[in-house]
């Protein structure tokens, strides 16, 4: 954990100094809270450029920090540019927002596994920038942004961190920046305003739930749009007339680093609205005479702002041209694409208040959540009003804007890629409804107002709060026991051609450098397997699944160390071993071997009665037979629970193995035996090995599974056990003449015609 919470220490530490750095250098006076926004996007795009240069992510590292450092040196010493301790703690309660997945979870780890696996393909593009040998094997798409992957990867390499865990880091700062952003508003409000405005608007429940999932751009892109919106709302510094464009083209910068081109409609739709606003308000004074010469002096500000924006993306130029060409500008995902979604999200779930800790499904009870977004609704169409009452007419607008390029969405895009300008929205609906509760304004207000606006804060805040904890609470964080034992392997298999038996989006990252493939990927085959084999999800795949044919395209073959899967060929030996897997080395030419029609099973009985078991027979040759293996189901178990099962084994020693998914440990207990299975959240499937029992007398014994949990683990999490596999302990296969394997229970066999 202190890993992760070091990552997103130090995102934003230089967020605050080099965006302060960079106002600093454009005119600006004081400190303001536009900083980190600005600080966030100049490090993605200083990032973006480590793979084209001499010693990669170590040299921009190195750069990164000096930079950075020099900064933080240059504003401390400025008492004016020193971010004020008040406001850095007004974003405490989204901190510590960020830190439930993991305490929930008890560990640290990758957020969202099993809810949103596209963390894999994020971690091998990070993995891209850490290795001369992942830049080849776990290769970019051409037209993909990589701002946040390319900063990940020096945070990785200049604080010797795990690249889950800072990218993790890395994700836990967004929202905590988004909190100071906010505060650029706040400059009346007391501390407990800047509290109330930092958490309901760092922290709604639409971007408590995408950063639950590890859903990272989003909640980038909204940080981005709102300051984008702040700064043309006059919350600005005071910059020199030259450079008071430039921090605008950085924001830009870091969208398109985040979003590619399809970040342009915020910045054009926002930006469209406040120079109609501009426009409506000259006219409205009659002041239109004085538009051209307003533009024309202007212009020599905007041309030096579009050339800083220009020089900031040449490093990306050809992602952007590559966007334009491969995707016409699109997002390039079908409309009718659905991602990890379950249907289209509701609009009402962007006012940041939702009776359900998933954000996918209905609130419930539906009149309760109704009233709640009433309520949020309410204060929203009030902060419209006082907004524009005020002068500020353009956080409306932008909010309207937002909201138009989400309807839009809505009917031309997938349902997957409109949730996002959902959640983009959010931030500043919640912007409308919070700031009227905390601004403490100079013109005198009615008595009555200094209680109840405050209580409405407190309301607010209390439910936006509760709702973020019980999202978060459910949110998943992917353990990182089996990453950490396929590394062990890339040393020997980098650059070589690898087969994985097994169904896992995350083999690209955990073998970075390894031009390795697996079996299957979520739901579908990734290779053409065995009719009598056969696959549907959840199953286990062993050297039966695959023909021979296709086992001998590969030198190297990754499994799971499993007991009771089909013998391997003999033409493969074991090379090296750890608790969950066994890589083997293919020495010879395999030759294919028939198999019976066994599912998921490792062999099956042969019936020589049958019309296939004569014709076997019919043909002679040999078969591989061992023992039938023993099953005994077992129950789910909630976490927190224990659950046992009644074993009745004869004497010997047995392999236990158990194809489970759990988000605890799970202690298992047994006469003889207690382990622990480490949280498992790996598509279901594998045969993982729990341990050896030894029965000394026969008789029936019972083993227990008791699912560990935390304070905070949320009351449905649920361990799926499935059931337990018993084998013999170095059970081998005999080979013996297909006559006398009638009625055993065959792993292979081979015809004397073949």
């Amino acid at each position: 954990m202190a890993a992760i919470v070091l990552s997103a220490t130090v995102t934003c530490f230089v967020a605050l100094f080099l965006g302060q750095a960079v106002l600093r250098l454009a005119g600006a006076g004081e400190w303001n809270w536009l900083a980190p926004p600005v600080g966030l996007s100049v490090a993605m795009l200083l990032a973006v450029p480590a793979n084209h240069l001499p010693g990669r992510c170590v040299t921009l590292a190195i750069v990164l920090g000096i930079v950075t450092l020099t900064a933080a040196v240059w504003c401390l010493r400025a008492p004016p540019h020193r971010p004020p301790l008040t406001g850095l703690l007004a974003a405490a309660p989204v901190f510590l927002l960020t830190l439930v997945p993991f305490l929930a979870a008890g560990r640290a780890g990758i957020l969202g596994v099993t809810v949103d696996n596209d963390m894999a393909p994020h971690l091998s593009f990070v993995s891209n920038y850490l290795s001369a040998a992942g830049a080849v094997t776990n290769v970019i798409p051409s037209d993909y942004p990589v701002g946040p992957h390319a900063m990940v990867a020096l945070l990785t390499k200049g604080l010797g961190l795990r690249s889950e865990l800072a990218f993790s880091g890395w994700t836990m700062a967004i929202p905590v920046i988004n909190a100071w952003t906010v505060l650029a508003v706040a400059r009346r409000a007391s501390w407990f305003g800047k509290v109330v405005l930092a958490t309901v608007v760092g922290m709604p429940f639409l971007i408590a739930a995408f950063y639950g999932e590890g859903s990272f751009k989003e909640l980038v892109q909204a940080g981005f749009v709102m300051a984008f919106t702040l700064y043309l709302g006059g919350y600005a510094p005071r910059l020199r007339a030259r450079t008071r464009w430039v921090p605008v083209a950085l924001l830009v910068g870091g969208m398109i680093s985040v979003f590619s081109l399809a970040a342009l409609p915020w910045p054009l739709v926002i930006g469209g609205l406040w120079a109609l606003g501009l426009l409506a308000l000259k006219t409205w004074h009659r002041q239109l005479r004085q538009v051209p010469g307003i533009v024309r002096s202007e212009l020599p500000a905007l041309g030096i702002g579009l050339g800083v924006l220009i020089v900031v993306l040449l490093p990306q130029a050809h992602r952007m041209l590559e966007f334009v060409r491969l995707r016409n500008g699109s997002s390039g995902i079908p409309a009718d694409s659905l991602g990890n979604l379950v249907g289209r999200l509701p609009g009402w779930e962007a006012f940041g208040v939702w009776n359900s800790a998933d954000f996918r499904l209905p609130a419930a009870p539906a009149f309760t959540a109704g009233m709640w977004t009433a309520f949020v609704l309410g204060l929203v169409l009030f902060g419209a009003y006082w907004a524009f009452r005020r002068g500020r007419w353009l956080l409306p607008l932008a909010a309207v804007g937002t909201l138009l390029i989400w309807k839009f969405s809505d009917g031309s895009q997938s349902p997957y890629v409109t949730a996002k300008a959902l959640v983009i929205a959010s931030p500043l609906l919640l912007l409308l409804a919070a700031l009227p509760l905390v601004d403490r304004e100079s013109r005198p207000r009615p008595t009555w107002s200094w209680l109840l606006l405050p209580l409405l804060g407190l309301v607010l805040v209390f439910r936006v709060g509760t709702d973020d904890v019980r999202a978060l609470r459910f949110s998943p964080v992917g353990p990182t026991d089996h990453a950490k034992q396929l590394e062990t392997f890339r040393p020997l298999l980098a650059g070589k051609p690898t087969l994985f038996l097994g169904n896992e989006e995350f083999i690209g990252w955990e073998l970075a450098g390894v031009p390795v493939r697996a079996v299957a990927l979520a739901n579908l085959p990734n290779l053409p397997l065995r009719p009598r084999k056969g696959w549907e999800y959840g199953q286990p795949f062993d050297f039966d699944s695959l023909w021979a044919s296709t086992l001998n395209e590969y030198e190297w073959i990754l499994t799971y160390h499993d007991a009771a899967s089909s013998a391997p060929p003999a033409q493969l030996r074991l090379v090296r071993r750890t608790d969950d897997f066994d890589l083997w080395k293919r020495v010879g030419r395999i030759p294919e071997r028939s198999i019976l029609l066994e599912g998921e099973w490792p062999g099956r009985v042969l019936d020589c009665d049958s019309v296939d078991g004569r014709a076997i027979l019919a043909k002679g040759g040999v078969a591989a037979v061992r023992a039938l293996p023993k099953v005994a189901l077992v129950p789910s178990a909630l976490a927190g629970d224990t659950v046992s099962v009644p074993l009745d084994l004869p004497v010997g020693t047995w392999e236990l193995e158990m194809p489970y998914m759990s988000p605890y440990p799970v202690q298992v207990t047994a006469p003889g035996l207690k382990t622990v299975l480490p949280a498992n959240l790996d598509r279901l499937g594998p045969r993982l090995p729990v341990g050896h029992l030894v029965v000394r007398r026969r008789g029936p014994i019972s083993i227990s599974f008791h699912v560990e949990d935390t304070a905070l683990a949320p009351p449905t999490a649920v361990a799926a056990l499935n059931k337990l596999i018993i084998t013999p302990a170095g059970e081998r296969d005999q080979i013996v003449p297909i006559n006398e394997a009638c009625g055993k229970y065959v792993d292979w066999y081979r015809s004397a015609t073949s």
